[in-house]
C-alpha cells in the first residue's frame, strides 16, 4: 500500500514559500522532522541559531480507528511554526509584550497560509479546478507544483482525506530564548485495512 508522506509535501512548500525559502543547507534551512518540540533533537539543539521564521513537522504517528466511521483511520499531523521575537532598542525580550505578540501574530499568519495551501492541494485533488484568478496569481512554479503533488496517485487520497476546515491551532505558552511557537494540528482520514495480507504470512 502506497504511502501519503505530508512530511514530503510540506518540504516543498517550504521551499516555495517566500517567508521559508527553506534549502537543505545548515544555515538555510528553516524546514525540519522532529520527534517533539521537547525533544532532544538536532533541531532543538541549534534552534536558536536557526533562520526565523521555521517550521518542524512531528514524525511520530498518532492514530485511531475514526469514531465517526470505523472502516476509516484518523490520523493527526502535527506542525510547528517558530518565529523569533525581534529585539527592541531598550527593551527586554521577556517584557516587551508588542514584540511577543506580532511573533505570535507572524506563528498565526503562517499556519493560516499552510492551511490555505493545503485546502487548495485538497480541492485540486477532489477534482476542483484551480479558478482562473488563481491561475492568473500564481507564479508558474507554485502552479506546476500543485499539478505534480496532485497528480500523484500517492498524494490524491492523502490529500482528499485532509479536514483542513476543522484544523486546529494556536500559540504554545512555551517560549525559547524568544522564539515563539505555534502548533498545528490537521487530522487525515484514511480507508482502514480491513482484511489480511495472506503474502504477510507464512
Amino acid at each position: 500500500m502506497a504511502v501519503f508522506r505530508l512530511d514530503n509535501i510540506l518540504q516543498q512548500w517550504a521551499e516555495l514559500y517566500q517567508p521559508l525559502s527553506h534549502k537543505e543547507k545548515d544555515k538555510d534551512r528553516t524546514y525540519f522532522r522532529i520527534g517533539s518540540i521537547n525533544a532532544d533533537s538536532y533541531f532543538m539543539r541549534n534552534f536558536s541559531s536557526q533562520k526565523s521564521p521555521c517550521m518542524a513537522y512531528v514524525t511520530h504517528i498518532d492514530a485511531e480507528i475514526a469514531r465517526q466511521n470505523n472502516k476509516a483511520i484518523s490520523y493527526r499531523h502535527v506542525i510547528y511554526f517558530l518565529v523569533k521575537q525581534e529585539p527592541q532598542a531598550s527593551k527586554n525580550i521577556i517584557t516587551d509584550e508588542e514584540g511577543q505578540m506580532e511573533a505570535r501574530f507572524t506563528g498565526d499568519e503562517l499556519t493560516q497560509d499552510l492551511i490555505a495551501f493545503l485546502t487548495a492541494l485538497k480541492n485540486v485533488a477532489a477534482g476542483k479546478s484551480l479558478s482562473a484568478e488563481q491561475k492568473e496569481q500564481f507564479s508558474p512554479t507554485l502552479l506546476q507544483f500543485i499539478t505534480e503533488v496532485t497528480d500523484d496517485p500517492q498524494n490524491k487520497d492523502g490529500l482528499r482525506g485532509l479536514q483542513t476546515d476543522a484544523a486546529h491551532w494556536g500559540t504554545l505558552p512555551l517560549a525559547l530564548n524568544g522564539w515563539h511557537v505555534c502548533g498545528l494540528t490537521i487530522e487525515q482520514i484514511q480507508p482502514r485495512l480491513l482484511c489480511l495480507n495472506p503474502e504477510k504470512y507464512l
